[in-house]
């Protein structure tokens, strides 16, 4: 038998394939990675062979080093690595002179997956026009950037797209990104900028394709996307907006998950109850009201409609509301626990509340359910913990 004192020591994990190496060397920095390179000359031609690199200046592997190391660095990599298919870049604006090389480099591999970020939305780096032309890219994820004018676009095979703190010079290239995304299935847009309007911009086309989506309707309009399944709708004042749900009789036929964040609403009969008939199959709804400089609250004259919406009647499981205090929404959640059959869950979180307002409390806690498997929570915060 082999003791630990005559036993020799087997570096099992130099004896795995390339191609299991560099799939465990793709979880890593590029920089921590780079430095396998100095275990022993079997690791040292396995980092060419990486597709997956990521550079990210605010991490801990660059905090003591220079910016001309850090380019120096991502030079070296880039130009020398045989095949790149994903490509994360988060740097600093000092960066900027490199930034569009660094693309430039990779659009000469089969990209698969871009995330380009700078550090500081308030420092942004310019995206030249002509890098939104990657024919196998699948998921593009943009963050503080600015984008040029005059934009040419091209991702036929693009089916994720994320745009955070994004500012584009007019709403036209904003258009002209999602129309150049003809198979999108997933879209997040938030924060996003056009500095100017322009007359006669382009519509967005019919994104056909898509199934989620995080967006405001200021910029993609609900009629655009009528396939889309998971919907979280944003935006500081969505009473004009959430109408784009009706106003051309608008129904989204697949979706199951409808998610309101607003500042300030009014009319829940009026607006809200429009929007779930036109959702029939709709299983899971939260509504959320964020801070309100105002404190208004929501309307508070409840009428009850002429007619159940399908989704509430057939459909409904789930259903979460985060409010300013349980007043604001204990005549909708009162209709919901009545007149949905197949609730699971409704949980309703507030700021703390006044004593004024405990006769609410009580009304939704001693509420008859049509569900007798349906679950009420109520929890009270002094913060906000859903912004």
């Amino acid at each position: 038998m082999l003791t630990m004192e005559n036993s020799t020591p087997i570096d099992r994990i130099s004896n795995l394939p390339d191609e299991l190496l560099c799939h465990i060397l793709s979880f890593l920095p590029t920089k921590v990675a780079f430095t396998t390179t100095v275990l022993s000359k079997r690791w040292t031609p396995l980092f060419k062979l990486l597709t997956t690199l990521h550079f990210h200046y605010e991490s801990v592997a660059w905090i003591t080093l220079s910016d001309i190391t850090f380019s120096s660095f991502v030079d070296k990599v880039i130009f020398s690595t045989k095949l790149i298919k994903t490509f994360h870049l988060n740097c600093h604006s000092k960066h900027s002179y490199r930034f569009n090389h660094w693309i430039k480099a990779a659009k000469q591999h089969p990209l698969e997956n871009l995330e380009l970020c700078s550090t500081f939305h308030y420092l942004m780096i310019t995206l030249r026009p002509s890098n939104f032309i990657f024919p196998k890219l699948v998921v593009l994820k943009l963050t503080s950037l600015k984008v040029d004018d005059f934009i040419s676009v091209d991702l036929p095979s693009l089916k994720t797209l994320r745009l955070i703190y994004v500012n584009f010079t007019t709403k036209d290239n904003f258009n002209k990104l999602l129309n150049g995304c003809p198979i999108l299935e997933d879209l997040e847009t938030r924060d996003i900028y056009c500095s100017e309007q322009r007359d006669g911009a382009g519509r967005v086309k019919t994104l056909s394709n898509l199934t989620r989506a995080n967006i405001s309707t200021c910029y993609v309009p609900i009629k655009a996307i009528p396939n889309v399944q998971v919907l979280h709708l944003q935006g500081l004042h969505l009473d004009r907006e959430i109408k784009s749900f009706y106003r051309d009789f608008l129904v989204l036929q697949n979706l199951i998950h409808l998610e309101l964040r607003f500042n300030n609403i009014h009319h829940w009969n009026d607006d809200v109850m429009k929007v779930l008939k036109n959702c029939s199959k709709l299983q899971i709804l939260t509504i959320t009201k964020l801070f309100d400089l105002y404190n208004q609250t929501l309307d508070r004259i409840w009428k009850n409609p002429k007619s159940i919406p399908k989704c509430i009647s057939s459909h409904l499981r789930s259903c979460t509301l985060n409010l300013d205090g349980i007043i604001d929404g204990s005549q909708f959640a009162t209709y919901i626990l009545k007149n949905a059959p197949l609730l699971r869950v409704m949980k309703i979180n507030a700021l703390a509340e006044p004593r004024s307002n405990q006769d609410a409390l009580k009304e939704l806690e001693s509420c008859p359910r049509i569900s007798s498997e349906c679950e009420l929570s109520i929890s009270f915060t002094e913060y906000e913990f859903w912004r």
